[in-house]
């Protein structure tokens, strides 16, 4: 019985000494914190780990050809078109198939005269197994979260 309270005792410490090295920020005021924002988006883009990936046309399998992760999808030129992530592939293997779950947009470059049109990027959360296939070529970033809206 004493192990089994010592063991939920330090289970129970586990998230706070995890969060002991974060700063408290929650006396910053709304503009301190978009500048940290900011600092904290730059930080993770010149990190080791950041990486930005052209992918080529074509049909792709997550989890061997792309990481399982959440990634942000962009045109690479400026360009529009499909991308689409899905769970099965039709018989022919380059299309979805319907009768699975899927996910299906245009998107469309920010400098693209038909910009303010449509959506310049996507984000997806993408699992192993399930398919991306792309009709123009796209940038994958590691995703960052949802931008800011100015809702004050």
């Amino acid at each position: 019985m004493k192990k089994l309270l010592a063991l939920l005792l330090i289970l129970a410490l586990v998230p706070a000494a995890a969060q002991a090295d974060l700063p408290d920020i929650s006396g910053l005021s709304y503009d301190e914190l978009v500048q940290l924002k900011d600092q904290i988006n730059l930080a993770m883009w010149i990190s080791k780990e950041w990486q930005e990936v052209e992918i080529p046309i074509g049909v792709w399998e997550v989890g061997k050809d792309i990481p399982a992760a959440h990634w942000t999808i962009s045109p690479r030129d400026v360009d529009y078109g499909g991308i689409h992530y899905c769970e099965k592939l039709d018989d022919t293997g380059k299309s979805t198939d319907l009768n699975f779950q899927f996910y299906s947009t245009s998107i469309i470059h920010e400098e693209h005269r038909f910009a303010d049109q449509g959506i310049h990027q996507a984000d997806i959360e993408m699992k192993s197994g399930w398919y991306f296939i792309n009709d123009i070529p796209v940038i994958f970033t590691p995703y960052t979260g949802k931008p800011s809206l100015g809702f004050k």
